[in-house]
């Protein structure tokens, strides 16, 4: 994985990231997403690769004030975006590649990783890394707007550095999260939808 190309390529997409062509009612899947995936109590929330903060405005609403949400992205311009829409600050920003993240192990109630996954590399140890900063009793969730087969071949008809980005199907990424001691909650997968969550054991 060349992280270098990846930060170019979406600083470069930034601000226009939110005008590019999507599903007429990607805000009620992305509401539909966050909705599955936060759990009342959930207090620290990282939304990993977090772009211009696609799940904001439907996180804040289902978190709650009590609530502090980190989000990080590889691409300080995403970044930038992100702040200038929702400048709140109860939500923390950090530009960071996503498997050398600058926190403590077992310290968030829920890890959410919506469209990130395939721009990850092999989603074994990309997914080991993440699951180390879940606590024991919280989740880490996966999602996208497309379906494993959608994606893979959208990133394939497309050039620059994601062109080879690829998911596994939602199985496969139980799978994975078994093998790392997870219970699997829920592994979907249909067309316009993926979603995948897993709970660490106390």
């Amino acid at each position: 994985m060349n992280d270098s190309a990846r930060r170019q390529y979406f600083n470069a997409l930034a601000d226009r990231w939110d005008s590019l062509p999507a599903p007429p009612d990607a805000p009620v899947r992305v509401a539909r997403f966050v909705r599955q995936a936060i759990r009342p109590g959930d207090r620290l929330i990282l939304d990993v690769g977090c772009g211009t903060g696609i799940l904001l405005g439907a996180l804040v609403g289902a978190a709650g004030p009590a609530a502090r949400i980190v989000e990080t992205d590889v691409a300080e311009r995403m970044l930038a975006e992100n702040r200038r829409k929702r400048p709140e600050e109860a939500i923390a920003r950090v530009c960071a590649e996503a498997l050398r993240l600058p926190f403590a192990p077992a310290g968030f109630d829920a890890v959410l990783c919506f469209g990130v996954l395939p721009h990850l590399g092999e989603a074994e140890p990309a997914l080991a890394e993440l699951w180390r900063y879940v606590r024991p009793g919280g989740t880490l969730t996966a999602g996208h707007l497309m379906d494993s087969a959608e994606l893979n071949a959208f990133h394939g008809a497309l050039e620059g550095p994601v062109r080879h980005d690829r998911l596994p199907t939602a199985a496969r990424l139980a799978e994975i999260l078994s093998s790392l001691g997870a219970s699997v909650r829920a592994a979907e997968e249909a067309p316009g939808w993926y979603f995948v969550a897993a709970e660490k054991p106390c």
